[in-house]
């Protein structure tokens, strides 16, 4: 996939935790370059797990 269709995403969650660690979970969030709402917060999943009421937004001038 090009990069020019890809769009900048700002995914965010109440509770969740790196992935592999162990223990407490907090409130976070990661930016990241998806092609879809759906394939950013796919993509956050790649460093985070046991994501909960997870919210995705695009972020204002996020083609380039």
């Amino acid at each position: 996939m090009s990069n020019s269709k890809l769009k900048t995403y700002r995914v965010s969650w109440e509770k969740g935790r790196k992935a592999g660690a162990i223990g407490v979970t907090y409130t976070g969030g990661v930016i990241v370059r998806a092609a879809s709402p759906e394939a950013a917060k796919l993509k956050a999943y790649e460093t985070h797990e046991h994501l909960r009421c997870v919210k995705v937004e695009e972020v204002d001038g996020g083609e380039s």
